[in-house]
């Protein structure tokens, strides 16, 4: 396969600009995500956000994940009846 010679020279300015494309982008993307990063909030401070919610006690909290975003699940009993799931972030 012969290529032209402005062919060439394309192709080598090409394959010598990319990989500085590449790794400028993912510099940018880090201080985006550090920009961004989550601090999660105490489990009792979950807690307390839930009782405001709803009157009961509490029985049991989780930390849960789904993909980029963290909750806790607040599980409350109420009237000595049911139990009620909160879902509380858990960002700040």
């Amino acid at each position: 396969m012969k290529y032209s010679f402005y062919k060439r020279i394309t192709l080598v300015l090409l394959l010598s600009i990319l990989p500085n494309i590449a790794i400028s982008n993912g510099k940018n993307q880090n201080a985006l995500a550090s920009k961004y990063e989550c601090q999660l909030i105490a489990r009792s401070e979950a807690i307390n956000q839930a009782k405001k919610r709803v009157d009961g006690k509490v029985v049991g909290v989780q930390l849960s994940e789904k993909g980029d975003r963290s909750a806790y699940r607040v599980r409350i009993l109420v009237n000595k009846k049911r139990i009620k799931t909160i879902s509380i972030p858990a960002c700040r």
